[in-house]
């Protein structure tokens, strides 16, 4: 996947201007690479991270000429616009390990479920790993269907991970439990990526964004 920037001045382009033009505010950076502040077109990031999302290397053509191999590290919106407003994304050396988070995908179905007599428990949603940046793996898999009765459990030490890739969490930490509904406890929603996506930006936008943003919601 590829994605078209060029570099820009840190003064004078905030993301307000720039989102009026269709554009959008990015910051590039990486181990042993100073960060480089860029603009991009805002539907096109936004057509490329549907495919990317944040496991996917992407191809970061700078000023028509450099390719840089990227990840999207960090997304901001704000809560009273459409879409991101700035995107960090990490350059990464395809020779070095780095840390990333892989989500969990839930396939198939449970035959309690299925009955109606059980609900799906299912506390990790993310995976922390780390491997190389050419071997990091889109989602986890999870079926359901051979969890048929209740109380069945599938635990990290159960996942199929791929050669290269190691999981930093305990293998015996929990990922889904088929349990009785009775025995379902409310928890909080987790927020879906495109939640995620807005519950970082209204954590707030650093540096430059962050001083705009704040003079934004005094008006």
């Amino acid at each position: 996947m590829q994605l078209k920037a060029s570099t820009r001045e840190l003064l004078g382009k905030r993301s307000r201007r720039l989102y009026g033009q269709g554009k959008l505010a990015a910051v590039v950076y990486g181990h042993n690479t100073k960060p480089t502040a860029l603009e991009l077109d805002r539907l096109e990031f936004q057509k490329v991270f549907v495919k990317s999302g944040r496991t996917h290397l992407v191809d970061l053509v700078v000023d028509g000429g450099r390719t840089e191999k990227v990840l999207v590290r960090e997304i901001q919106t704000h809560p009273r616009r459409l879409g991101p407003i700035h995107v960090d994304f990490y350059q990464v050396n395809l020779e070095e390990k780095i840390m990333v988070e892989v989500p969990v995908h839930l396939v198939g179905e449970s035959a309690a479920v299925k009955r109606g007599d059980a609900d799906v428990l299912q506390p990790i949603h993310m995976l922390r790993v780390e491997c190389l940046p050419s071997d990091i793996p889109a989602a986890f898999e999870v079926d359901l269907t051979p969890l048929e009765e209740i109380e069945s459990e599938f635990r990290i030490a159960d996942l199929n991970v791929p050669k290269g890739v190691t999981v930093l969490l305990d293998p015996e930490e929990l990922i889904v439990k088929i349990v009785h509904k009775r025995e379902m406890k409310v928890e909080e929603e987790v927020p879906t990526a495109e939640a995620a996506v807005g519950a970082e930006g209204e954590a707030g936008v650093e540096g430059e964004e962050g001083a705009e943003e704040a003079a934004e919601t005094k008006e």
